[in-house]
């Protein structure tokens, strides 16, 4: 519960400091309006990268001997969302997509770790992201962030790609087979990790996936009169680099660390605070409404309802 309590205070000091340098009087001025059209167009955007990641879903709930419908998948994968919003943490949403899944006949270790997968899938595609938009911000961000965000980057796919020969290869066996639990775990693995196929397209609609949020975030930018670099290269580059950071799970649902590193990062490229500092909270409503738009057909459903409500499996 205390780390809860962290994340609230790191949220609230965050958003206190920003807000404490802006101009209310621009901010105002920026945000007068609403642009529905630009609005509408992003969420849809934000809408495919849902459904790219409910895809993902689908393709790994279904290895093995599992059969669990698209529509199924994608329900508990919305489900699993607002769970991370409900109850602050990324945790929240591992739990409930943890347990829902075990309501499909999955084993504790299946669903825990099928659900990490998918966490970690989201991690490593805004890793490649923020990999292939780097040589582009070279002359934007300061040598030492370049370095240390190139050391964080090559790092990550250095781990992988060792990690995954280490495993598929059976280098860790011993070390591994030194309990039961542990050696369900890499059975569970083991299964993956022989299904090249099926993790190559995981990888691919985790990749699309943030492709349409970048392209949500530039839609969102044309509501917005802001200055600077405006839909140059650079500032799509930055957007991956941006929500990496943003996703780190330190504050309360991002909020504030995105705010923070919107105006550090579009700051960068001359965009004002209150230009950028708009544009993050838009991101961020944008990305509550988009699911809202998709569960809400589910709701209407009676077997949804009794799903979400009552427990028991969603017939595939």
């Amino acid at each position: 519960m205390y780390k809860t309590y962290i994340k609230y205070i790191v949220s609230f000091l965050l958003l206190f400091g920003i807000l404490s340098q802006l101009d209310f009087s621009v901010l105002m001025s920026k945000g007068g309006h609403i642009n529905w059209a630009v609005i509408t167009v992003s969420c849809l955007f934000f809408m495919g990268q849902i459904f790219f990641l409910n895809l993902r879903w689908y393709y790994l709930l279904n290895v093995g001997k599992h059969k669990v419908s698209f529509e199924t998948c994608s329900l508990i994968n919305i489900l699993g969302y607002f769970a991370n919003v409900l109850f602050i943490t990324s945790i929240g949403g591992v739990i409930a997509k943890s347990a829902l899944t075990i309501r499909q006949g999955f084993s504790f270790i299946e669903s825990l770790f099928v659900t990490f997968l998918d966490r970690f899938l989201t991690l490593f595609s805004l890793v490649v992201l923020s990999a292939v938009a780097l040589p582009f911000l070279m002359g934007v961000l300061d040598d030492k962030i370049s370095f240390s965000l190139s050391f964080l980057i090559l790092g990550a796919i250095f781990f992988v790609v060792c990690m995954f020969f280490l495993f598929r290869y059976g280098v860790l066996r011993n070390f591994i087979l030194a309990t039961r639990r542990r050696v369900k775990v890499t059975i569970v693995l083991r299964r993956y990790l022989g299904e090249r196929s099926i993790m190559m397209r995981s990888g691919l609609f985790s990749i699309v996936a943030q492709v349409f949020f970048v392209l949500g975030v530039y839609v969102l930018s044309f509501g917005i009169e802001m200055e600077g670099s405006i839909h140059s290269i650079t500032f799509l580059a930055l957007l991956p680099v941006l929500a990496l950071v943003s996703s780190l799970p330190i504050s309360f649902g991002g909020w504030g660390l995105r705010e923070g590193a919107f105006v550090y990062g579009l700051g960068l490229i001359g965009y004002s605070m209150e230009g950028a500092f708009l544009l993050s909270v838009q991101v961020g409503v944008v990305t509550m409404l988009a699911p809202m738009v998709y569960l809400f057909p589910y709701m209407l459903r009676r077997e949804t309802r009794d799903f979400v409500l009552t427990g028991g499996k969603i017939a595939s």
